[in-house]
């Protein structure tokens, strides 16, 4: 098969997951059957990389916007010392159904990079069909959200952790708000304005570093950073937050020395003690694509084609669980008897992850395989 082929065959079977112009993260894992807004906006910039129409796919995102613009506007007015402030049900939230009904899951609704990157995929859009979708006004509420939220707690891309600060979802707000800033360069009082906003999540994202490396959380932006996670590679790559190349190195060393069991595949995150245990914490296909991506940033192309083609397989799934690939047996087992129970009996994780093979897509499209 001639890597074109293969490719086109990966954005034929990722149209194929879009329902009513929203992407389901899994059209076979009964839980997944949902649009999250982080997966559908990655999925929907890796089609935008490749020419793809979108068009459906932009307007199911615009539609979400102006849906949730009047609870974007009340946060705005509300004191931020208010006891509900981070009430999730305030905000929008991480997942819709395809016709934008709401969920109840156990899993926090309150993440602030699935809304910036639904924001940053619409502006991207509008930048490449030189249009204007979003009224000005629309846009401006969702910077001030912005402007208001950063230096708030949420959860993180894993849908955990929600009483700290990310790296990773400043570097989300960080990459909305840089494209924003190329709209309204011409307005001088606004480019001084985003751009000043800009520096200082640059300045604050730069504090998560402890020893050369990029670290995963803090309590508030004034506490130290701990915890290491391989979504920070973000930051180096799609995210553009930081250039130092040492940096990325030093960092994407010690995310190998502590999250891949064979030296190739990365598993999620560690934190002090605190391990994943998600399906027993296997290894994740969208890490090695980060990593892949990472790498090609060092210049280091044949380690980065060698870890796009990592127990490959059509279409992805989620993760593999291979015994020796993951944290814990025991979580192994819980998740794998639970997604059972959700799922007709046949057990997770998902297989396919549609954001599994968007970010294939993605990160080939800058490795020549």
């Amino acid at each position: 098969m001639t890597t074109e082929h293969r490719l086109r065959k990966f954005i034929e079977y990722i149209k194929s997951c879009s329902a009513n112009g929203g992407f389901l993260a899994s059209p076979t894992y009964k839980p997944y059957q949902k649009v999250w807004l982080r997966d559908h906006s990655f999925v929907t910039l890796s089609l935008i990389e490749y020419g793809v129409n979108v068009d459906k796919e932009i307007c199911w995102l615009t539609t979400l916007l102006k849906l949730e613009s009047e609870k974007v506007r009340i946060i705005i007015e509300k004191d931020k010392g208010s006891p509900d402030f981070l009430n999730q049900e305030l905000h929008p939230r991480a997942r819709y159904s395809p016709d934008f009904k709401k969920y109840n899951d156990p899993w926090s609704e309150r993440q602030y990079d699935g809304i910036a990157l639904a924001y940053a995929t619409v502006l991207k859009y509008e930048n490449m069909k030189n249009e204007r979708i979003l009224g000005e006004e629309l846009k401006l509420l969702y910077d001030n959200y912005f402007f208001k939220v950063f230096d708030t707690p949420c959860a993180d891309l894993w849908e955990m952790h929600e009483e700290y600060i990310h790296a990773y979802t400043l570097g989300a707000i960080y990459y909305a708000l840089n494209i924003r800033k190329e709209q309204v360069k011409h307005n001088f009082l606004l480019n001084v304005k985003y751009s000043n906003f800009l520096e200082t999540l640059h300045s604050e994202i730069f504090k998560f570093e402890k020893n050369g490396v990029c670290l995963k959380m803090k309590k508030t932006l004034r506490d130290e950073p701990f915890g290491l996670d391989a979504s920070c590679l973000l930051l180096f790559t799609l995210f553009d937050v930081i250039k130092d190349i040492d940096f990325l190195e030093t960092t994407l060393k010690k995310i190998y020395d502590e999250l891949s069991p064979d030296g190739i595949g990365l598993r999620r995150f560690i934190i002090n003690s605190e391990k994943d245990t998600y399906f027993g914490g296997g290894v994740w296909f969208i890490l090695n694509f980060w990593a892949a991506e990472a790498f090609m940033k060092l210049k280091n192309k044949k380690r980065a084609q060698e870890l796009l083609q990592y127990r490959f397989r059509f279409p992805l799934p989620e993760q593999i669980i291979d015994d020796h690939l993951i944290f814990s047996k025991e979580g192994k087992k819980f998740w794998i008897e639970k997604s059972k129970l959700e799922n007709d009996g046949i057990p997770g994780p998902a297989e396919p992850l549609t954001w599994s093979n968007s970010e294939f897509l993605r990160v080939s499209n800058h490795i020549i395989l």
